[in-house]
């Protein structure tokens, strides 16, 4: 039989333990189901994660009026903010935003999924054996071309050239300092939009001098005095 002491003890137990099972039902299976889920978990993380290829982003040139203005700053014209009109600068603004992502270094990954793409558009891609080694040489070659420049226009390009003394250029694959030399003038056209929106957002203030070939804005409507 047991003491009064005893079974007061026991009972505080059992309320203690019907406590924690009220609160959280499965707690008395924590400790056996642990081993089971640190295994299964060790186990997906040894599983190979599937390639995501990045977006190539696609490079807009600044419109023809902007670049106007970059080709006048360019060629020594004293250029002032009064000189520029504000919708102008409002988009420099936003096309040097543009400018600083395509300026990105471009990744082996961002040239994989760009000659991938190209392969569709020639007759001799290189085989599974060689797609590896082929990307990259022309990563290593060209690698210093940006991220901007790897786009729609530039395979187009590519793929649209006529052949040249019977060979058929634009049907096949090209060499990495073949597609070096395509891709150059591309990223001279980012570098050279990139040069003009820094040369414009350091224009001097208002009330410096003042250029003979200033952009000048639209005049303001004039409204009657209050």
């Amino acid at each position: 039989m047991q003491s009064p002491h005893t079974a007061s003890s026991e009972t505080m137990a059992a309320r203690h333990v019907c406590a924690e099972a009220q609160r959280s039902p499965s707690s008395v299976l924590k400790q056996q189901d642990t081993p089971k889920k640190e295994e299964k978990t060790a186990a997906f993380s040894q599983t190979p994660q599937p390639l995501t290829v990045p977006v190539l982003a696609r490079y807009r040139p600044a419109e023809p009026a902007m670049r106007a203005v970059f080709a006048a700053h360019a060629a020594g014209v004293p250029l002032t903010m009064r000189d520029v009109p504000q919708s102008m600068m409002d988009a420099v603004r936003l096309h040097w935003a543009q400018v600083q992502h395509a300026l990105q270094p471009v990744t082996e990954l961002h040239v994989a999924a760009w000659l991938k793409k190209l392969s569709q558009l020639v007759t001799n891609p290189p085989g599974a054996e060689t797609a590896a080694s082929q990307c990259r040489a022309i990563f290593e070659v060209c690698g210093d071309i940006p991220s901007g420049a790897w786009g729609r226009e530039a395979r187009l390009t590519w793929a649209r050239q006529p052949p040249r003394n019977g060979y058929p250029t634009g049907a096949r694959w090209p060499s990495p300092n073949e597609l070096r030399t395509l891709l150059l003038p591309f990223s001279e056209t980012i570098r050279r939009d990139a040069e003009g929106c820094r040369a414009l957002l350091r224009l001097r203030p208002v009330g410096e001098a003042t250029s003979p070939f200033a952009v000048r804005p639209q005049p303001a409507q004039a409204f009657p005095s209050p």
